[in-house]
């Protein structure tokens, strides 16, 4: 039996804490090289991002000197070869009368595509389906992309001088249809709605005034605007100046003028008061705050009910319910499915989304909250209540001439009281409709305006490429 040696074991114990010791060093001194290799590795990622920035950027700068390039090779032909995507059937009047009037010029191949439509990036299902379906019942000849595997090679077969988009907003549409895409065409823009009454909600960063300075617009070859007063909006919120803003009034409006009157209610016995109420979609708070359907729409349903000699149609913005089914929204859908049946119900009452400019032509009466419908109401010297949400972004200049053609109320009593004021007399704001549309659309004949400022600028770049 081996006696035991204290002093042998300290020594061992020592030797143990030593090595110990010895590794803890190894160990941090390996830590130390491996945050320092770290370090190194991040310097050399950070580098690599920003040669990858630099070289996309110039691949950018590449594409667009190429699309420049590129426009220069066109305008040879006999005839100018524009084209239409088409992707929203609601904005159709935008540009429907100008594809008409490029038919009937024989210095003009303008060529329609129906497009699938995106909503927030995605595309809708079954939309482009929608839009051939629009299309063929106007016998608009057209072709059809039903996929996004093809657009830009489409777009390319097409080979065209000049490509209109129904929407500045990148979003709507494919990439390949986006603005920075299509640097390699001249852009055009009829904006979908006939002019923007509001000081715009800011977009993108640093934020910029969306209704005229996103990239589409500082892209484009041409966007047409409504007047004069658009105009110098564009020039003084936008990069380029507004220098390729052209104010020609809308095609719009001329729709609205040439509008037949169409009410889905009728009364064999007597014609009723039609009152038509037109709902905005913005019902929730940070975009425009227009929309006040949510709280007016059980006093509306009331009105209906204790005034059964009129006719009320309620009709709405196509992106209301989409805006109910947002989290967030005051109203649930199933909420609104059943104020709807209640609405329905009701013998003096109809509930459409067909095109409102018929239903605008046959109304007596307008009841909204929408900005867009408190101007075009006034085209048709039609009698407007606008229901006015109090924390609505402000109006512009624009905005503040058209309200003065409206009757402003804060709810549906106030509503009741001056629908009531009107019943039976003329409208004491008709007179001043009449020259706020004067002064804001001009004359009729804004299509062959569009046609015949395309036709002026192709001339003038033909003559300065040559």
């Amino acid at each position: 039996m081996s006696s035991w040696n204290p002093a042998s074991k300290a020594r061992n114990f020592v030797a143990r804490i030593r090595n110990m010791s010895d590794g803890v060093v190894a160990i941090r001194e390996e830590v130390a090289q491996l945050r320092a290799a770290t370090e190194a590795l991040h310097h050399e990622t950070e580098r690599a991002r920003g040669e990858f920035a630099r070289l996309l950027s110039e691949i950018e700068r590449v594409q667009r000197l190429a699309g420049r390039a590129a426009r220069r090779g066109t305008l040879q032909r006999d005839h100018i070869r524009v084209v239409f995507l088409v992707h929203n059937v609601d904005a159709w009047d935008s540009i429907g009368e100008v594809i008409g009037t490029m038919r009937t010029a024989s210095d003009f191949d303008p060529v329609v595509v129906s497009i699938p439509h995106h909503y927030a990036g995605a595309s809708t299902p079954g939309s482009e389906g929608r839009v051939h379906r629009f299309l063929d019942e106007r016998r608009v000849p057209h072709l059809r992309l039903r996929d996004d595997e093809s657009a830009e090679e489409m777009l390319l077969a097409l080979d065209p001088d000049v490509v209109f988009r129904q929407s500045q907003w990148d979003a709507d549409v494919d990439p390949a249809f986006s603005a920075d895409q299509l640097t390699w065409t001249r852009l055009a823009l009829i904006p979908y709605e006939t002019m923007n009454p509001t000081h715009n909600v800011p977009w993108d960063y640093p934020p910029v005034n969306s209704a005229v300075d996103q990239r589409l617009h500082r892209a484009a070859w041409l966007v047409f605007c409504t007047n004069d007063d658009a105009l110098d909006i564009a020039r003084h919120d936008t990069l380029t100046g507004g220098r390729q803003f052209r104010a020609v009034g809308h095609p719009k409006a001329d729709a609205v003028r040439g509008a037949v009157p169409s009410w889905p209610l009728h009364n064999e016995r007597t014609r009723h008061r039609r009152i038509l109420w037109s709902a905005h979609h913005s019902i929730l708070k940070g975009w425009n705050d227009f929309g006040m359907f949510p709280q007016m729409r059980d006093e509306m349903l009331a009105w209906a009910a204790e005034e059964s000699a009129t006719d009320f149609v309620f009709t709405h913005h196509p992106q209301l319910r989409g805006t109910i089914r947002q989290p967030g929204s005051p109203i649930t859908d199933a909420e609104f499915e059943a104020w709807l049946e209640a609405w329905e119900a009701l013998p003096n009452t109809a509930y459409t989304l067909e095109p409102y400019a018929p239903l605008l032509a046959a109304a007596d009466l307008l009841v909204t909250d929408g900005p867009s419908m408190i101007t075009e109401s006034q085209v048709l010297t039609v009698p407007t209540i606008f229901f006015e949400r109090a924390d609505h972004v402000p109006f512009n200049a624009i905005g503040e001439v058209i309200v003065t053609g409206v009757h402003r109320v804060s709810d549906v009593a106030g509503a009741r009281a001056a629908a009531e004021a009107l019943n039976g007399r003329d409208d004491p704001l008709a007179p001043t409709q009449r020259a706020n549309v004067e002064r804001l659309f001009g004359e009729p004949g804004a299509s062959q305006r569009i046609v015949d400022t395309i036709r002026a600028e192709v001339r003038e770049e033909s003559l300065r490429t040559r």
